[in-house]
């Protein structure tokens, strides 16, 4: 309501307008009247102001207040992604808790193996009798379907006699994760029942379900690593097996590689015991026993199990060199090529030399397998921008459908003739990916594929380093 006031009355007006027609002199008695009845429309107006004044002010502290709890549950709200321990999220509930209402004791009980456990280091006995009650009788079941708090006279409880707190009032807030009851959240209070606002009880009803939030999230989080260690021991297994038989692959190789060099130091021992050229000899038998040596100690590389996480300088030109000397007898049994042009100055690169081998042994198997007999591989390495290590590999092979290309990157797509896939490549690409690499297939149109690998360059690989440098062979 808005009332106008004029500074200064005029009283002749006032006079002037209660006259008589004929009368000179105004009667007095009309004159009071007129006074009084302006004097009491002033009252009226002042009473009025004092009213919007005083409704004003209660819609500003209002205000205020509303302010102040958004902003205690947007700050309770923050805990949900924090990653908290559960006894830490009753500390943070218990705090806010007590802006709302003078708490003497709090606990969060929480669903679990057919009971309900507290989470903090402080659990009440009391506390515990009284959530036994209320699951007993109940009343924990309907506050789920209520989705609403109560507040319970310790003396309303069946096990009063059993509590050693006699006096005083608990709230009980449900704790939901959506329309399921996951547990409660209990407060011990001395204010009265009837003292409590549906405000109040709602507020605490709202910082509740926060922590609820954050307790679901919590456990999903603790499902996810769980699953993730689950995933990972059973990669690890996987990349074994996987090892071993790609071992078993090369064991028929590797019996003719070894048997060449076999050849050569029986025929080179003759001509010693014949004494014809011993130095000679020896010498070729030293560097074919060596040879021997290198390989069978390559095949011990791959099957070993205890350098899964070993990581050490390794340059990749001499573990290609290694890797192709690890099934040159399968190439030359099917009469397949290999040819080798790697550029000088590779950086060393930081990782697991049994990790990469794996790798080129994949792509390397798999292009034996394209060619299947008669052809040619290539590889060639060489630096990019130096960020990255680039490796390529061609063969003269049988060119791979883009259909099975993408079915390699993508093992979860559906497609047909998903069994023909080598899973060995699948498992290369993705070890790449891994450790930040990217791999692009280039199959040409009438014969052949190129793969092109590129494995990122750390800033710790900047430096060639001579001295680190780690033989695989």
């Amino acid at each position: 309501m808005q009332v106008e006031f004029q500074d200064n009355l005029d009283i002749e007006e006032i006079f002037d307008t209660f006259k008589e027609p004929d009368a000179k002199v105004p009667r007095i008695d009309v004159i009071i009247e007129n006074y009084l009845s302006v004097v009491s429309q002033l009252k009226k107006d002042l009473s009025t102001l004092k009213d919007d004044l005083t409704q004003h002010r209660k819609s500003d502290t209002g205000f205020t207040d509303s302010l102040a709890e958004y902003l205690r549950v947007q700050s309770l709200s923050s805990i949900i992604t924090q990653h908290l321990e559960l006894s830490e999220i009753w500390e943070k509930l218990e705090g806010f808790s007590q802006t709302v209402v003078p708490l003497l004791r709090s606990e969060i009980f929480l669903w679990e193996d057919d009971k309900y456990e507290g989470i903090s280091q402080k659990n009440s006995p009391d506390f515990k009798l009284i959530v036994n009650c209320a699951h007993e009788e109940g009343i924990i079941k309907w506050l789920y379907e209520q989705k609403h708090p109560v507040v319970v006279p310790l003396s309303d409880f069946m096990i009063y006699d059993k509590l050693r707190k006699k006096k005083g009032n608990v709230i009980i807030i449900p704790l939901l994760d959506n329309d399921q009851g996951i547990g409660v959240f209990i407060v011990l209070v001395e204010k009265n029942k009837s003292s409590f606002s549906i405000r109040d009880l709602e507020y605490l009803n709202v910082l509740a379900q926060q922590a609820a939030l954050a307790i679901i999230f919590k456990r999903m989080n603790n499902g996810i690593d769980t699953k993730q260690k689950l995933l990972g021991q059973m990669q690890t297994r996987f990349m074994k097996l996987l090892r071993l038989a790609t071992v078993g692959e090369l064991a028929g190789g590797i019996a003719h590689e070894i048997n060449n060099p076999l050849q050569i130091i029986m025929g080179n021992v003759q001509m010693a015991r014949m004494g014809h050229k011993l130095e000679e000899s020896l010498g070729i038998i030293e560097k074919q026993s060596v040879r021997i040596a290198n390989i069978v100690r390559g095949l011990l590389n791959m099957a070993r199990q205890d350098q899964e996480s070993f990581s050490e300088f390794l340059e990749i030109n001499p573990l290609i060199v290694n890797t192709v000397n690890l099934i040159r007898g399968q190439m030359e049994k099917r009469e397949i090529q290999v040819e080798l042009d790697l550029k000088n100055k590779i950086p060393a690169i930081q990782g697991n030399s049994i990790y990469f081998q794996q790798i080129l042994l994949n792509f390397l198997l798999h292009a034996k397998m394209q060619i299947n007999h008669n052809g040619s591989i290539a590889i060639t390495t060489r630096v990019e921008d130096d960020e990255w290590i680039v490796l390529e590999i061609s063969d003269s092979g049988v060119p791979m459908p883009s259909e099975y290309i993408e079915k390699v990157i993508d093992p979860f797509s559906e497609l047909e003739n998903s069994q023909e896939l080598n899973l060995g490549l699948t498992v290369s690409v993705q070890m790449v990916q891994e450790i930040g690499g990217e791999v692009e297939f280039q199959p040409q149109k009438k014969t052949g594929n190129r793969i092109i690998i590129k494995i990122p360059i750390g800033s710790f690989d900047s430096k060639h380093i001579q001295d680190e440098v780690v033989s695989t062979g």
